[in-house]
């Protein structure tokens, strides 16, 4: 049993996902953040709401005072990726449908819906509970991830209700970061001309290659080039182009050396010019082992709810990245259970939402007064 109702869940969740909030949408975002602060104030906590900044919506905290216990951070994130309107509204048998319902609107309501069932039983938090809604993971978090580090650090522990596929949690996310690559050449007339040019869109060709051959599959790296521009007309020598790279990585340090790599780059031609620019974004979710010792204990839970959890890493980044790199154990992927984010497609599965915030709210129990190396 898990004293949550599947269908009573969705009613709530929907009201979420009836709120558009891409990223960027300040005004969808404070729509949204003025509802949950309506559903969490009689719930006792201290609220605080971050304004926005650089273009992107508010953030929302909510700190629940508890025990001495060492306390434990929920953070997910209410940005969603497609337009309004892009994903239609609908139900099918135990699909329901809707923008960002499962990524990440699903798990951070069902976060919200676990809170308030240990508060309303009247169990006394052993440690200190703090929340966070933030509102621009979708593009990496820039205005959020350094408050979510500080906060993580005041915790023994940190859970991440991103979305899961099936009855999972996530331990380890690779790591990753974005650069771009600005070439400068000289342009002239491709006819009459050519000689005196120097093309930018060459030397770009000449760097897609060293760029591809820094892809390694067996340390798990991978340099993808996923957007080129440049030049002006065919008959002119192109002055300029660039690229955009996505860097994936499974360890910390061959992150930091794919970095160096690219920011050394230096063109073929040396009368082309190259700007590199970018960063690592997010540090990898290290597979520690204060988190193995998490998962373990939402197997314990899950078990007690009748079904089996998996152990599952993934590609893709999320807000635990920064909460391991902050030095805290991080179990994540323990969300809504769905599929096909990020698309027209996106759904939850209905019949599983009861449990997720089962185990939700057992993991909040747990870790609120019970740091993870100090046994499960």
């Amino acid at each position: 049993m898990t004293g949550f109702d599947s269908e009573t869940l969705l009613n709530g969740l929907m009201r979420w996902v009836e709120i558009d909030t891409p990223t960027g949408d300040i005004e969808g975002i404070a729509r949204l953040i003025d509802l949950i602060e309506t559903d969490m104030r009689p719930l006792g906590p201290r609220l605080e709401r971050i304004p926005g900044r650089e273009g992107m919506g508010e953030h929302l905290i909510a700190r629940f005072a508890g025990g001495p216990g060492p306390g434990v951070l929920v953070t997910s994130h209410i940005d969603t990726v497609c337009p309004p309107g892009a994903v239609a509204i609908r139900r099918e048998g135990d699909r329901q449908y809707g923008p960002g319902i499962a990524d990440m609107k699903g798990g951070g309501f069902l976060a919200l819906a676990a809170i308030a069932s240990l508060v309303r039983e009247g169990l006394p938090l052993p440690g200190p509970v703090t929340m966070i809604w933030n509102s621009d993971e979708e593009i990496g978090s820039p205005t959020s991830s350094m408050l979510i580090a500080e906060e993580a650090r005041r915790h023994g522990a940190a859970l991440i209700p991103e979305p899961a596929r099936g009855d999972e949690a996530i331990t380890f996310r690779k790591g990753r970061a974005k650069y771009r690559l600005d070439f400068t050449g000289r342009e002239a007339h491709a006819g009459s001309a050519f000689q005196d040019g120097r093309s930018a869109v060459s030397e770009l060709a000449r760097a897609v290659l060293v760029l591809d051959a820094m892809t390694d599959l067996d340390r798990g790296t991978t340099v993808n080039i996923g957007r080129i521009s440049g030049g002006t007309e065919p008959n002119v020598v192109a002055g300029r182009a660039s690229c955009d790279i996505d860097v994936r990585f499974a360890d910390d340090a061959e992150g930091q050396r794919v970095e160096a790599a690219i920011m050394a780059y230096q063109p073929h031609d040396g009368d082309v010019r190259v700007t590199v620019s970018g960063e690592i974004e997010k540090p990898c979710l290290a597979r520690s082992s204060g988190t193995i010792a998490m998962f373990r204990t939402a197997q314990q839970i899950n078990a007690g709810l009748g079904l089996p959890l998996l152990e599952t890493r993934s590609g893709g980044g999320s807000d635990g990245n920064f909460t391991s790199a902050a030095g805290i154990p991080t179990l994540d992927g323990l969300g809504a259970i769905g599929g096909d984010w990020h698309s027209p497609s996106e759904h939850v599965l209905v019949g599983p939402l009861g449990r997720r915030a089962a185990l939700l709210r057992g993991l909040i129990l747990h870790f609120a007064g019970h740091a993870p190396d100090a046994g499960t």
